[in-house]
């Protein structure tokens, strides 16, 4: 039986992340409010990674308005990788304006099964169709809104994206395998050589 599907304005909400303006307005602040959420802080695999905390200073308003929630799904709207990630929560947090902040309907679509679906590769070439621009690429937040989303119920959803983090978690622990074996050749061929 195929399962149900949507657009996924009906399943969730979307908006656009945070426009700052003023040349030094993403510049860090130490005595910032709120962590700046940047492209670069978003990994190939969908996780957000914040080496280096970028913090910015808002106002009351604009901090309720564009503060980020825990379960809040990033997109990268800018450029030719529109990978998404989800905000796990932490310190106070805005996403900046590559990006496209989709709030899940709660008991509807849960935000690791939306991840795994916005991070198949089908989805990202039909993601990149809707784009615009020529120089840089731009996808609107109506175009995204559009994207048809199969909806399974929620407990295959969850399975779905339990299994999606295993083979992540796989890839990872492959990736960690295959550096450590190089540095052994190495080092195997460099004792050979002062044998």
């Amino acid at each position: 039986m195929k399962p149900a599907q949507a657009q996924l304005r009906e399943v969730a909400d979307v908006q656009l992340g945070i426009t700052l303006r003023g040349a030094d307005a993403s510049r860090h602040d130490p005595t910032g409010t709120h962590q700046l959420v940047r492209i670069g802080d978003l990994s190939e695999d969908g996780s957000l990674r914040i080496a280096e905390p970028n913090l910015i200073r808002l106002d009351e308003v604009t901090a309720h308005r564009s503060g980020l929630r825990a379960g809040e799904v990033l997109l990268a709207a800018r450029g030719t990788r529109m990978t998404a990630a989800i905000f796990e929560g932490g310190p106070p947090a805005v996403a900046g304006s590559q990006f496209l902040v989709i709030r899940p309907h709660s008991g509807v679509l849960l935000p690791a099964y939306l991840r795994w679906f916005l991070n198949l590769s089908s989805t990202q070439e039909n993601l990149n169709a809707r784009a615009r621009g020529s120089y840089v690429r731009s996808l609107p937040s109506g175009a995204l809104g559009e994207l048809a989303i199969p909806l399974p119920p929620i407990p295959r959803q969850r399975a779905i994206a339990e299994l999606h983090e295993l083979r992540l978690h796989e890839k990872r622990l492959m990736e960690k395998l295959a550096s450590r074996r190089a540095i052994l050749i190495d080092r195997a061929i460099l004792q050979s050589l002062h044998a």
